[in-house]
């Protein structure tokens, strides 16, 4: 009986969660990139989250910043009420934005919100190019 408990637990386990090689988004987002040198940036948001949308409609659209994520990275989206969310991959706040390799390695985390300078400065910093 026990043991048939724990694998239950086991199997709903992996149900909800998955390494980030096994989520869609990013595997389409690698995929999308081909093999240009980008990083996934992975933010997770909430419908509710007035950082959330400062950082997707102003910081995210600035000029500078957008061209420079353009070139850089490729940008998938989790709403962590909606979403199911790779394992290995928890956050303490929203928005958090996870830069991730094309091998799934977790890069850098940022937790919160920027303004479009400093932003920039991060990504620039986070990639090593200037």
């Amino acid at each position: 009986m026990i043991k048939v408990f724990f694998v239950s637990c086991l199997v709903v386990l992996n149900l909800l969660g998955g390494t980030i090689q096994m989520d869609e988004q990013f595997k389409n987002a690698v995929a999308d990139m081909g093999k240009e040198n980008k990083l996934v940036l992975m933010i997770y948001t909430t419908d509710d989250c007035p950082e959330c949308a400062y950082m997707k409609q102003k910081v995210f659209h600035d000029k500078a910043v957008e061209a420079y994520m353009s070139r850089n990275f490729i940008v998938i989206e989790k709403n962590v009420h909606k979403s199911k969310l790779p394992d290995g991959y928890d956050y303490f706040g929203i928005p958090t934005m996870f830069f991730i390799d094309k091998a799934g390695n977790k890069k850098e985390t940022i937790i919160g919100s920027k303004r479009p300078q400093p932003f920039l400065n991060e990504l620039r910093r986070i990639r090593g190019i200037k």
